[in-house]
């Protein structure tokens, strides 16, 4: 576990929870001396769990959690985890409205406000085998929903718990409990179309930076946002926009577009994928001290099959139509992979590719050997072209916004029955995840994973992606239950 340089936890006034949690509410143990968590099988081989599976439950498991006080405390104080004390009156953190782009929702009233949050909790964790495990979700998720700052295991832990062994419990179960992942996923999908079918998937890769070099998938490569190259891991994640369908916009915008051109819409982030550099696959130790599957193990994916890998997963798994699948990949040579991976499978798709892809009209003699001359692409009309090799037509056009022969990005798509409005408005909706993912690492954690674990980060990822879309699709969050419920005895 990395080393943590968190704040020490203050101690503050802070109202029992004796009266306001009942015995069976899945946070009521949370502060018990017992080790309900700290049992999490840390030993367990990568190859236990693949998927993330969790394990049955052994007899006489769930019985050890106790309910009762540590000896000698009082409902009277507690330690926080958190500087931010305000929130007792209802009032939205400020973090709010930076996580969902709009105002504080009102408070619920009190006969409705109590079961929000563990309804949300309960339907994500249910199919969580053990109570203990049951119980860490609830605690993990509330935590990151109102711990400012760092999002230390220590910090979060003491935000919800004065158990002396609770950063450990917490710990455990972040990095060492085989949960399933995938059903929290899917949950966090399917209430993201709840409103109505996603007018896009969208797929952005994210990069996390990293201290050292032992973390799951840390590498070094050039990060063109931060102008350098960085220690990091690298990610695919899977969007869905929700919120106010943008308008469609003018053929002949000339402006640079923005966020705001998507109009009131936002993104939840529902599924992730980890990008293994090839160097690790070689080093045995490497993978055993990170319990990384062999399956992800012996056969290093780049991240064009991540991509797909994702969309197939939520094709899998969603009861709406298919949807366009947006990327911006123009930082990725073998994006055209990509590309031709969806035409084969038949699914519709508006993607970015680098600038210097080799484009030819369909009607260019040698089209295999030769790609001819350079296509030279508008914003107001969709050109129609072949990739080298390739026997599909697809339709190229510039970057909104962007003018003269060579734009930094080529959008490419098969869609020839959509006018070109709409495919600019597709095309537009990749602004969105970018949104999601400052909000991810400002309010809800997602840089901030402490362990080395290939399980461990999925889980991470998903209970940061759980907390953002908790704000992002609740009408009206449950600020009652997460301004009062900071301590828990």
């Amino acid at each position: 576990m990395t080393t943590e340089t968190a704040q020490p936890a203050t101690r503050t006034s802070a109202r029992s929870l004796s009266a306001t949690l009942p015995s069976g509410h899945p946070l009521a143990a949370v502060g018990a001396t017992g080790k309900s968590g700290a049992r999490d099988l840390s030993g367990v081989p990568a190859d236990a769990f693949p998927g993330g599976t969790g394990r049955a439950v052994r007899p006489g498991r769930a019985g050890r959690t106790g309910t009762t006080k540590a000896p000698g405390r009082t409902g009277g104080t507690g330690r926080t985890g958190s500087a931010r004390r305000t929130g007792r009156t209802g009032t939205a953190p400020a973090s709010t409205a930076s996580a969902t782009g709009s105002a504080p929702a009102s408070v619920a009233s009190p006969a409705t406000a109590s079961g929000t949050f563990d309804a949300f909790a309960d339907d994500l964790f249910g199919h969580l085998p053990r109570t203990d495990q049951r119980r860490w979700a609830h605690a993990y998720l509330l935590a990151l929903l109102t711990t400012e700052g760092k999002k230390s295991v220590r910090r979060l832990a003491a935000a919800v718990s004065d158990s002396p062994t609770a950063s450990q419990s917490l710990h455990q179960f972040l990095n060492a409990s085989p949960w399933d992942w995938n059903p929290v996923r899917r949950e966090i999908a399917r209430r993201a179309e709840v409103p109505g079918p996603p007018r896009a998937w969208i797929l952005a890769p994210a990069v996390l930076p990293k201290r050292g070099g032992h973390s799951v998938g840390v590498h070094r490569r050039f990060d063109s946002h931060a102008g350098r190259t960085v220690s990091c891991q690298l990610a695919m994640g899977m969007f869905l926009p929700v919120g106010d369908v943008p308008a469609t916009p003018a053929a002949t915008t000339t402006g640079v577009a923005t966020a705001a051109d998507c109009g009131g819409s936002s993104a939840v982030s529902v599924d992730w994928r980890l990008f293994l550099p090839p160097q690790w696959a070689g080093d045995a130790e490497l993978l055993r001290r990170n319990r990384i599957p062999a399956s992800e193990a012996k056969n290093p994916r780049p991240m064009w099959v991540h991509a797909l890998d994702l969309v197939e997963a939520q094709a899998a798994r969603t009861s709406c139509p298919p949807a366009p699948v947006v990327a911006d990949l123009s930082e990725y040579s073998d994006s055209v992979r990509l590309i031709e991976a969806l035409a084969r499978q038949g699914r519709d798709f508006v993607i970015a590719v680098p600038s210097a892809t080799s484009l030819a009209t369909p009607a260019t003699p040698g089209m295999a050997g030769d790609p001819g001359a350079r296509p030279r692409l508008q914003q107001t009309v969709a050109t129609p072209v072949r990739l080298p090799g390739s026997h599909h037509t697809y339709r190229a056009f510039a970057e909104p916004g962007q003018t003269g022969p060579r734009p930094n990005r080529i959008w490419l798509t098969n869609m020839a029955h959509r006018r070109m409005g709409q495919l600019v408005g597709l095309a537009r909706l990749h602004q969105l995840p970018a949104a999601t993912l400052r909000a991810l690492e400002t309010d809800f954690g997602l840089h901030d994973f402490e362990g080395r674990s290939f399980p461990g980060w999925h889980h991470h990822m998903t209970l940061s992606s759980a907390a953002h879309a908790y704000r992002a699709l609740t009408a009206a969050p449950d600020e009652q239950t997460l301004n009062r419920v900071r301590f828990v005895s």
